[in-house]
């Protein structure tokens, strides 16, 4: 019996024209990047401590400056369901701080991970950064994320009686980068980080509905005579009380009262929106005004006993300094000098201590 060619040859192309999908589908292997069990973003250029790619401070002296290192593993995972391969793994690093001393590269199957350990090898001091680029079959391309870490130099340093190694040391808000010398948290200041950047009300939002006349707000104490303070207020909201301004700098705390202009009264040095300034009840020009969406640095050099502003314009990046506007600041007696602005809001004001 012959079986007929013609009749089975349709049959047979149509079960070929089935199958060729079934052999062709395939999905890649998709790489995943964890640090202490967290997700690590592709192409993440911002650095944590809960993820690894921050890896920490530590402190050595200048004979041994590498003698205290860190290593952080990281944990590769191949999330896809076909063959993930990692044909590199390498640091972008030009001061090469940092040494891959266990690797990943290979082959992981579905759902299989590899360790990847990377160590901060000290050589130097200072603040190291290095970008980690992992190339694989994964078809999003490279995996780039960024680490850094810090190494301070020790020897006998200490900051006001504390080693840098003392979770204390700088009013714990600070990190000890010489004798007596503090690196200040975002907002805190003082030689020691010992002013906190905050209104009398412990936050750094201040707010402001309708008022028919004028508010004071009072900041922080200025009297640490080693400290230039650079103090920064954003204007968020502003809407102003007809033929009033905003006036921000420094005076005597506490005020007699609290609903005048800052600078109506002696010992009070204000800078108005306008763009001029008001002391003593006398106003005088000075620079560029400000509004809602700019923000205000206030300079108080009290080793110069010198204040000056600037501003950074709505949309901007950069202050524009204004000069020197006071010199030979004074509290009255029995009082100190404190960050002060006063504003008549007539709508909605938000006033932000910022870094």
């Amino acid at each position: 019996m012959r079986i007929s060619r013609r009749t089975h040859l349709p049959k047979l192309l149509f079960l070929i024209t089935l199958l060729i999908p079934l052999v062709e589908t395939k999905v890649d292997g998709q790489l995943e990047v964890y640090g202490n069990f967290l997700t690590i973003a592709a192409n993440n250029s911002s650095f944590s401590a809960d993820n690894y790619t921050d890896f920490g401070t530590v402190f050595n002296r200048a004979a041994s400056v590498d003698y205290t290192q860190l290593s952080r593993t990281f944990v590769l995972v191949n999330g896809g369901s076909s063959n993930l391969v990692i044909s590199e793994i390498r640091l972008e690093d030009e001061q090469n701080f940092f040494d891959i001393t266990t690797s990943a590269v290979g082959t992981l199957s579905p759902n299989e991970s590899a360790e990847l350990v990377i160590n901060f090898n000290s050589r130097a001091f200072g603040l190291a950064f290095a970008e980690v680029v992992i190339e694989s079959n994964d078809p999003n391309g490279s995996f780039r994320f960024f680490i850094r870490a810090k190494n301070v130099e020790c020897n006998s340093t200490k900051c006001f009686g504390k080693l840098p190694s003392d979770p204390t040391v700088c009013n714990s808000f600070g990190t000890c980068i010489g004798q007596n010398t503090c690196s200040c948290a975002p907002l805190y200041a003082g030689t020691n980080c010992q002013t906190p950047i905050r209104w009398n009300d412990g936050n750094t939002l201040v707010q402001a509905g309708h008022d028919f006349s004028p508010r004071i707000t009072i900041g922080p104490e200025l009297t640490d005579l080693n400290e230039v303070y650079r103090i920064k207020v954003a204007i968020n909201k502003l809407s102003l009380f007809q033929d009033t301004e905003v006036s921000i700098g420094v005076g005597s705390s506490p005020p007699g009262d609290l609903a005048h202009d800052i600078g109506q009264i002696d010992r009070e040095y204000g800078y108005l929106s306008s763009g001029r300034l008001y002391s003593n009840g006398v106003h005088s020009d000075y620079g560029i005004g400000y509004g809602e969406g700019d923000v205000v640095l206030i300079i108080y050099d009290l080793p110069q006993n010198k204040l000056s502003f600037a501003v950074k314009k709505a949309g901007t990046h950069e202050f524009l300094p204004q000069g020197e506007a006071f010199t030979g600041l004074i509290a009255r007696p029995g009082k100190s000098l404190h960050l002060m602005l006063s504003l008549t809001c007539f709508g909605e004001c938000e006033l932000e201590l910022v870094d």
